[in-house]
């Protein structure tokens, strides 16, 4: 339909007071009705659009590598150490990656660094745990992450509780005590997979018979 000028009169004083006071009216209501309309308009546009995932939100912080991404790193390293004292393989090696981690041993024959898979990560607990069956793992002082923007090691001073009263390796048990400590720092991924560890520790009497 197209409306042109000469459907509307040109001057407003000819316009009956009463027409004029039902245009008014129309104004007003139009005016009224407007932001009723855009209200929920609004709230559907804003149903449509999704929040953030938490993958999302997770990656962010952790590549802002401050705040809340920190302490993701250091839950990674916590659910390490739940894993041992639960006994849980499964939970152990969920701490990697596919690609297995790096090792240094500081107090090791020679220190130097050498890959290991997943696998093989979590069978050396199972072995040492199947020696020492009521290992309890404790903090002197929990898994920390370092406070700068790209530091994403997190260190834990930790020390172990328990019996040498399992064979494990082939090796009888001698029915010592298990009183080891050590400090561990962990390289966290952004994938919060443990993907380097520098170990520097004592050892049981099980692991000096090996």
């Amino acid at each position: 339909l197209h409306i042109s000028n000469h459907n509307f009169p040109s001057n407003r004083e000819n316009i009956p007071s009463s027409a004029r006071h039902r245009d008014k009216m129309s104004r007003s209501s139009v005016v009224l009705v407007l932001p009723l309309l855009f209200v929920p308009l609004v709230a559907s546009l804003s149903a449509a659009a999704p929040p953030p995932s938490p993958s999302f939100l997770r990656r962010l912080a952790l590549k802002s590598g401050i705040g809340s991404g920190k302490g993701l790193r250091e839950a990674v390293v916590r659910r390490y150490f739940e894993g041992v004292n639960r006994k849980d393989r499964d939970q152990i090696a969920s701490c990697f990656g596919t690609g297995g981690a790096v090792i240094r041993d500081v107090c090791g024959l020679n220190g130097t660094e050498r890959a290991a898979s997943r696998d093989d990560l979590a069978d050396r607990c199972m072995d040492f745990l199947g020696a020492h069956p009521d290992t309890r793992v404790d903090f002197h002082y929990g898994p920390t992450c370092g406070r700068g923007r790209d530091n994403n090691w997190v260190v834990a001073h930790w020390y172990e509780t328990g019996t040498w009263s399992g064979k494990s390796c082939g090796i009888e048990p001698q029915g010592t005590p298990l009183a080891v400590e050590g400090q561990t720092r962990f390289l966290v991924s952004d994938e919060l997979k443990i993907t380097h560890m520098v170990v520097t520790r004592t050892f049981s009497d099980w692991e000096k018979s090996l």
